[in-house]
């Protein structure tokens, strides 16, 4: 471990990297996000605003804006700099549990416990358009990389793989693999397939195309959090409640490395943008 940052009052529920690296951004059931300059004794930038637990937070390509989403029920965009200035969108009826800059940083994607997903315009802050079928609380929704596919995942143990173009009910695909929650969706970045974890403490990677389980990982001894892909594609890191963090070779379809160091539940992971380090939360 090469830092430990210790500034939130209640559980991390997002840990990632700015794009310049200069940063590490995360979210926190205390109903604040915070940016961590990553200069020795660097006091982070708070962004406070949410009136209930933040579940969420994304940078967009640039590092100039951030997104949350919470409890209160609304989705949240920030001017990543000191004035911290902030746009209030409202269009979920529940919790927001999910959001995600689209990889040309011109859309955003939420989702919540209205079982709901939602695509806005981060040029304009409005809504553009939503997708509902699934018949539980959605967890997770991203963008693959060209932003033409939606993946996402619900407690009522599904993945969907959703069409852009096509608005309403109707998913390209349903995958019906878990046998638990679906805590976390992410697609590849060649767009080719995608990953999921959920509370049965299993991975599964998924073909896009033949839409295909190609691999499946009794991953932990506890539920799986998050899964999030290394630049190259070859490697998957993900968190769980059994403490650990694991990292995947998914060339190979073993595991390569766990690491420790959480005293408690590790709630998220994710790499670097050139894939050199690794930043968790719990």
């Amino acid at each position: 471990m090469i830092k430990s940052l210790k500034e939130h009052k209640g559980k991390i529920t997002q840990a990632v990297f700015a794009p310049s690296l200069k940063q590490v951004i995360t979210s926190s059931y205390d109903g604040t996000i915070l940016a961590w300059g990553l200069r020795p004794n660097a006091r982070p930038n708070k962004f406070i605003g949410h009136t209930a637990a933040v579940c969420d937070v994304a940078v967009n390509p640039t590092g100039t804006l951030l997104a949350s989403v919470s409890r209160d029920n609304t989705v949240r965009v920030w001017n990543n700099n000191a004035s911290a200035k902030c746009h209030i969108m409202k269009g979920h009826s529940a919790p927001v549990k999910s959001v995600q800059f689209s990889s040309d940083g011109t859309l955003l994607l939420s989702a919540g416990d209205d079982k709901l997903i939602k695509m806005w315009s981060v040029e304009h802050l409005k809504f553009l358009q939503s997708w509902s079928g699934h018949q539980n609380w959605v967890r997770s929704a991203q963008f693959s990389l060209d932003s033409r596919m939606i993946a996402s995942g619900s407690d009522d143990r599904t993945v969907k793989l959703w069409d852009v173009s096509i608005d309403g009910s109707n998913p390209i695909h349903t995958f019906t693999d878990h046998t638990g929650m679906v805590n976390n969706v992410k697609f590849h970045p060649d767009g080719s397939c995608l990953a999921s974890c959920g509370s049965d403490g299993k991975i599964k990677i998924f073909d896009c195309r033949s839409q295909r389980l190609l691999q499946h990982y009794d991953a932990h001894g506890d539920a799986v959090n998050t899964v999030a892909f290394h630049k190259s594609g070859s490697y998957l890191v993900s968190s769980s409640n059994d403490s650990t963090i694991k990292i995947w070779d998914l060339r190979r379809g073993c595991i390569m490395y766990t690491l420790f160091g959480h005293e408690g539940a590790t709630t998220a992971a994710s790499f670097s943008p050139m894939g050199d380090f690794i930043v968790s939360g719990g």
